[in-house]
């Protein structure tokens, strides 16, 4: 499939010239070569491959969108809401989950001024083509999957810039140590020093990869009176002063994770920075930028943070660990251990056939998240210093009962749960045993209770009905009493022998006898009642949709 779709005549009217469909096959020569930028769907994954993309105003640009995914998806490109710069356009989405029965063959494109431009509903394995001119106005214009239930994670943004002035007279002055934090760099002399001619921050000085710090000091231009963003990352420390006050301090050893922003008041005219910064070891990161309400946020450094990269490369922006994934294969289960963000260090994800994942805490024996699509990324764990904790790489990600262990001896149904410890108290992980298929049953004792833990996939996700089944059996000579599974925690709402757990995930009990305690709801408890020393409980996860 290969097609263009013009815009909705009211929404044409209302645009004038701001933006232009042009149909791909009428061929009509362009004034100028657009830019060409392909958005793709990766496989379970219910994302762009590029949520941010930046172009200038009235840039034209050529967009393919290619579904590499197992269900339909479209792309809707809209004008900001008012008000509302983080909206990630969820009032259009909503408004087309409100066309019903209508919606499909619409390919879920609502009739709303606020609609810049779409393809239609793209299938599977499809892609199709865009030509449009960007917008003269800067700003942030969201792109979003109306299909519905999508929009929620599938969204990105396009990022129309304006640029601020850069720096001018930007020199540095390299020195060599090894810190911890900071030094002050006006008591030490200099390995070298010497200008930046290119006027960008650099941390990429020759000869140079750990164990030294830079002094950059320069000037700026300021156009007017008014208020100014900074922002500020490193992997080490650094800070930033501004006319001799600091005013953005990122000391000690860290990833470059987030960044950090500040706000302040200048008067128009020349005024000075200097950005102090030390590398301890392992990667070199320094992005520094600035913006205000005439301009959108320009870098003044060599390096773009990946939140603010416009997805260009092959990592994801904002995930610059994204490059190895892994997944389910040949039928059988396959196994992450590694730090995993949810859960405990001892956490040990799963990935089965049918496209459903999930992470078990040995600290707590109990499931720590559940999502479904894509596994698990390895790369952040095998490249470079392998810091940090790797988030789930698919969707829908939900945890269903996350703040205790999973079993506990209570005196009575209404005895409060135990607080949660880095450790289950009284609970001892026995490791786990794979079967035919690689599923891991887990083993672990709680007293004198031996448990055995599986979780059995049923349906496929590709068909949108991929759930895991929890099977726990428990054998003991002497059966405690008051021995309960609690299965969620939350804001549950009773449904058909279970609950709705939030996000439309379903936890429901197939094998016992569930009750939930607290107001509205916020606890399901399973009592494990055994009969001649053994007992199982069954439990159903599931999504809606």
């Amino acid at each position: 499939m290969n097609s263009t779709r013009l815009l909705p005549a009211l929404a044409a009217a209302a645009l004038g010239s701001v933006l232009q469909m042009v149909p791909a096959r009428a061929q009509t020569p362009a004034p100028q070569e657009p830019v060409v930028i392909t958005i793709k769907t990766p496989p379970g994954q219910m994302k762009y491959d590029r949520p941010v993309i930046s172009a200038t105003p009235g840039t034209k640009l050529r967009l393919i969108f290619e579904n590499l995914d197992e269900m339909p998806h479209n792309l809707v490109l809209c004008r900001p809401l008012e008000g509302k710069p983080s909206d990630k356009g969820l009032e259009v989405a909503q408004q087309a989950w409100q066309m019903g029965a209508e919606g499909m063959a619409k390919n879920w494109i609502p009739d709303s001024p606020r609609v810049l431009a779409h393809t239609g509903l793209v299938p599977a394995h499809h892609k199709e083509e865009l030509f449009l001119t960007v917008p003269e106005e800067p700003g942030i214009y969201p792109y979003v999957c109306t299909f519905p239930g999508h929009a929620m994670v599938m969204n990105g943004e396009l990022r129309v810039l304006t640029q601020g002035p850069a720096l001018t007279d930007l020199n540095f002055k390299l020195y060599l140590g090894e810190w911890d934090k900071l030094p002050d760099f006006s008591k030490l002399t200099p390995h070298r020093a010497g200008p930046l001619p290119d006027r960008l921050v650099d941390i990429k000085l020759e000869g140079m990869s750990e164990h030294f710090g830079v002094r950059y000091e320069g000037t700026f231009e300021v156009p007017q009176d008014g208020r100014y963003e900074f922002f500020l990352s490193s992997d080490d420390g650094s800070r930033l002063s501004i006319d001799g006050r600091a005013i953005l301090d990122n000391d000690g050893i860290h990833p470059a994770s987030t960044v950090k922003s500040r706000n302040l008041r200048l008067t128009k005219g020349t005024h000075r920075l200097m950005l102090d910064y030390f590398e301890g070891n392992g990667e070199e990161q320094l992005y520094l930028a600035w913006s205000s309400k005439q301009f959108s946020e320009t870098p003044l450094s060599k390096w773009i943070h990946p939140s603010r990269d416009d997805g260009g490369g092959a990592e994801a922006p904002g995930d610059p660990n994204t490059g190895i994934p892994l997944g389910s294969q040949n039928g059988e289960a396959v196994i992450y251990r590694n730090f995993i963000a949810g859960s405990s260090p001892r956490g040990i994800a799963v990935g089965y056939p049918n496209g459903t994942n999930l992470c078990f805490d040995a600290d707590q024996m109990a499931p720590a998240l559940f999502w479904r699509g894509a596994f698990m990324d390895a790369k952040r764990h095998w490249t470079d210093r392998g810091s940090g904790a790797q988030p789930p790489l698919g969707y829908d990600v939900f945890s269903p009962a996350a703040d205790g262990p999973a079993l506990a001896v209570l005196t009575d149904p209404n005895a409060a749960w135990p607080v949660k410890k880095p450790r289950a108290e009284g609970i001892r992980f026995r490791g786990y045993t794979l079967d035919a298929k690689r599923c891991p049953t887990f083993k672990y004792d709680i007293g004198c209770v031996a448990v055995e833990e599986r979780y059995e996939p049923v349906g496929d996700t590709k068909n949108g009905d991929g759930a895991l089944i929890r099977h726990l059996t428990f054998t003991c000579p002497m059966a405690p009493p008051g021995l309960y599974l609690r299965a969620a925690v939350g804001n549950l709402q009773p449904h058909d022998g279970g609950v709705w757990a939030g996000q439309g995930f379903q936890v429901k009990v197939i094998k016992g006898s569930p009750l939930t305690r607290g107001q509205s709801g916020t606890e399901l408890l399973v009592p494990v009642e055994f009969e001649n020393n053994r007992a199982s409980v069954d439990l159903l996860y599931r999504w809606n949709s």
